[in-house]
């Protein structure tokens, strides 16, 4: 289980060099290793400090014994992290680069950020090249999305990781599928300024 930070399940198709991060995990995400895609060399990743538990079975079933809700909280937990991926799946068919990048803004700031003075900031959980592998986009292409909503003054960089929302609105308009990436993500942990 996720515990602290975001991490990413990074992979690649046998025989190539081509690495693809196929899903991020956030704190209460579970991960069942039977359940990962059988991709060559799939590992988790992080570019930024993260904590994961780690529960045996046996101790899984010791505490399922002593909480009768455990099944059903990580039944709902990875049925969550399925709707995501399925989300992610939509939104790497459909979305031009532009929508991507500000698909993926809106996933950070739903699941990272914290409302302030009427904008969100958070720490970005991956580096360029990693959302360029997120989203299927090359990192040049995330530099200039990210240059072009700072000159919209939709976001500003703070440092390498850190970023301020500084319109909401204006970043869920630049992406169709802005409000079923905050339903999927928001579980009513953020609250998100519309």
């Amino acid at each position: 289980m996720a515990a602290k930070g975001v991490a990413g399940m990074e992979g690649g198709a046998p025989g190539s060099d081509v690495r693809v991060i196929t899903a991020l995990l956030y704190p209460g995400d579970v991960l069942v290793p039977e359940m990962q895609p059988p991709l060559s060399n799939l590992a988790l990743v992080s570019q930024r400090p993260a904590e994961f538990w780690k529960l045996t079975a046996s101790a899984f079933a010791e505490e399922a014994a002593r909480d009768s809700q455990l099944w059903q909280t990580i039944f709902a937990r990875i049925n969550d992290q399925n709707a995501r991926a399925q989300m992610h799946a939509a939104e790497m068919s459909i979305l031009n680069s532009e929508e991507r990048v500000a698909a993926f803004l809106i996933e950070a700031g739903t699941r990272l950020g914290i409302s302030s003075g009427g904008m969100i900031a958070y720490e970005l959980p991956l580096s360029r090249y990693s959302i360029a592998d997120y989203l299927s986009l090359n990192a040049d292409t995330i530099s200039r999305t990210f240059s072009a909503f700072n000159t919209a003054r939709i976001i500003e960089r703070r440092g390498r990781f850190q970023i301020v929302v500084r319109d909401w609105r204006a970043l869920m308009d630049r992406c169709p599928m802005s409000e079923a990436i905050v339903a999927a993500h928001g579980n009513g942990r953020l609250p998100v300024i519309r």
